[in-house]
C-alpha cells in the first residue's frame, strides 16, 4: 500500500495526492500562501474544520499503536527553560520504539556542539538544526518540515537533508518537506507535490511537476526550473593550470574543481555543487563527525542546474573541448519538447532538452557498473532568441553554463 492524502479545508487548500509506494521524502513547493502550510497542518491535525482522509504506507498501517506524527515549524519552538540537552531529553521521554538516539540526532542535524547552549543563545539556524533533532528523538511515524531549515546556510542543509533521505531509506519513517528552495527539492525528493492558489496541482516525478509548474505559471514567484544531472568523477582539476592534480597534491584550494562526466560528456563543475549519490543510499557519504568524504575516481555524483544558466547555441560542431568561449561546460543536446509561459509571462520558452549519449562502451558507468541514468536539461530563453535561432522539437542543440 502507498501513501494517499486527501485534503479539504474550506477557502484553503483542496486536493489529493498519491505517492509511489518506495517514496518516502516528499517534496512540498508552489507560491507563497498557495496553502502549502494548510496541508501540512491539515495533516497534523492541526485544522478541526479540515476533512482528511489518508491512505498509510503498509509498515506504518499494520502497526499495533497509534501513528505519531512529528511536525517542525519554521519558528523553532523550543523550550526556552531548558537547554538544548534538556530539550532533546524531553523529547526523549515520550519517544517510540524506532526513535534514534540522540546522539545520532545531533550529529546527523551539525548540532553536537550545540548540546550544552542554553536557549536564548541560538541563532536562527542553530535553533532551527535543534528542534529537526529534537522531532527524530521522539520517533515519529511521519514528519513534517514547514520551511524548517530555511535559515541554515545551504551547505549545512544539504547535509541535514542528505541525513534525513537516508534516515527515511533505511527506517520506517516518511518525511513530508515544504520549501521554496527548489534545488533542493529536485536533489532529495523521491516525488513532488506542487500546491497552487489552494489547489494541489500536480503530483509526481519531480521532473514531470516541474514542467507542470511551468505551465501553471508557479515559476513567476519562484526562480526558473532547475535539472538533476547524474555523473562520475573522473578527476580533481587545479585549477591554476587547469591540469590533473595528483590525489595526494597538497595543493590549498579553497574551492575545488572537478571534471566529470555525464552520458560521456565532460564538465567541470566544483565540488560544493556535486552531492554524492551515495547520499541517497543507505551508506552514508559522510563520516561519523559528520563531515564529507573527499570524492574519489570514479564516484557518482549529481548536479543541480538552473534553466536560467543554460544558454543555446545552434553551433554544434564548437563543445566543451572545441571552443573558443570562457564558458567551459557545454552539453550536446536535442531539443525535445518546447513550452511557452502562460500569458502573464510572455516573452520567455522553456525548453526541455535530451543529453545525447557520447559514452563508449558504458563510460558513465559507476564504479560499481551501474549504469548512470540521465533526466532531462532545461533552458529558459527569451522568445526573441527561440524565434531568432529557428528552434524546433527535434533540433540539435549545444547547451551551454558556467563552472558552477
Amino acid at each position: 500500500m502507498s501513501l494517499s492524502l486527501n485534503v479539504a479545508l474550506h477557502g484553503r487548500i483542496e486536493g489529493e495526492a498519491t505517492f509511489c509506494a518506495t517514496s518516502r521524502f516528499i517534496g512540498i513547493t508552489g507560491p507563497s500562501g498557495a496553502g502549502k502550510s494548510s496541508f501540512l497542518r491539515c495533516i497534523a491535525g492541526f485544522e478541526k474544520e479540515a476533512k482528511v482522509r489518508a491512505s498509510w504506507p503498509s509498515q506504518i498501517a499494520s502497526k499495533e499503536v497509534q501513528l505519531k506524527i512529528g511536525i517542525v515549524f519554521q519558528q523553532p519552538l523550543l523550550f526556552p527553560h531548558v537547554n538544548v540537552q534538556g530539550n532533546l531529553g524531553l523529547a526523549r521521554r515520550h519517544a517510540s520504539k524506532n526513535a534514534i538516539s540522540i546522539e545520532e540526532a545531533l550529529t546527523g542535524c551539525c548540532c553536537s556542539h550545540l548540546v550544552h547552549k542554553s536557549i536564548d543563545s541560538l541563532s536562527g539556524g542553530e535553533a532551527q538544526r535543534v528542534a529537526i533533532a529534537r522531532a527524530l528523538v521522539n520517533g515519529p511515524d511521519i514528519l513534517l518540515l514547514d520551511e524548517s531549515l530555511s535559515a541554515i546556510d545551504s551547505q549545512t542543509r544539504r547535509k541535514i537533508y542528505r541525513f534525513l533521505h537516508k534516515l527515511c531509506a533505511s527506517s520506517l519513517l516518511t518525511c513530508l518537506v515544504v520549501s521554496h528552495d527548489i534545488d533542493d527539492l529536485l536533489l532529495f525528493s523521491d516525488e513532488l507535490v506542487y500546491i497552487h492558489n489552494g489547489n494541489i496541482a500536480a503530483v509526481g516525478e519531480v521532473n514531470n511537476v516541474i514542467q507542470a509548474m511551468f505551465q501553471y505559471g508557479g515559476m513567476e514567484s519562484m526562480e526558473t526550473p532547475s535539472a538533476v544531472i547524474d555523473a562520475v568523477v573522473e578527476h580533481l582539476i587545479a585549477p591554476e593550470v587547469g591540469k590533473i592534480a595528483e590525489p595526494d597534491s597538497s595543493l590549498n584550494i579553497a574551492n575545488k574543481v572537478y571534471s566529470v562526466m555525464a552520458l560521456g560528456q565532460r564538465l567541470y563543475v566544483s565540488e560544493k555543487s556535486l552531492t554524492p549519490v551515495s547520499a541517497y543510499s543507505h551508506t552514508s557519504s559522510e563520516s561519523k563527525d559528520g563531515e564529507n568524504k573527499p570524492l574519489t575516481n570514479g564516484q557518482p555524483v549529481r548536479i543541480s542546474i538552473k534553466a536560467s544558466d543554460v544558454s543555446i547555441d545552434t553551433n554544434v560542431s564548437e563543445t566543451c573541448e572545441q571552443t573558443t568561449s570562457s564558458i567551459l561546460n557545454a552539453l550536446t543536446c536535442h531539443i525535445e519538447d518546447i513550452t511557452f509561459f502562460d500569458s502573464h509571462q510572455q516573452g520567455r520558452v522553456l525548453l526541455t532538452l535530451g543529453i545525447q549519449d557520447t559514452s563508449t562502451q558504458g563510460s558513465d558507468n559507476d564504479k560499481n557498473g551501474s549504469q548512470i541514468h540521465q533526466e532531462p536539461l532545461y533552458a529558459v530563453i527569451s522568445a526573441l532568441s527561440f524565434h531568432r535561432l529557428a528552434l524546433e522539437r527535434n533540433m540539435p542543440v549545444v547547451a551551454r553554463f558556467k563552472l558552477l
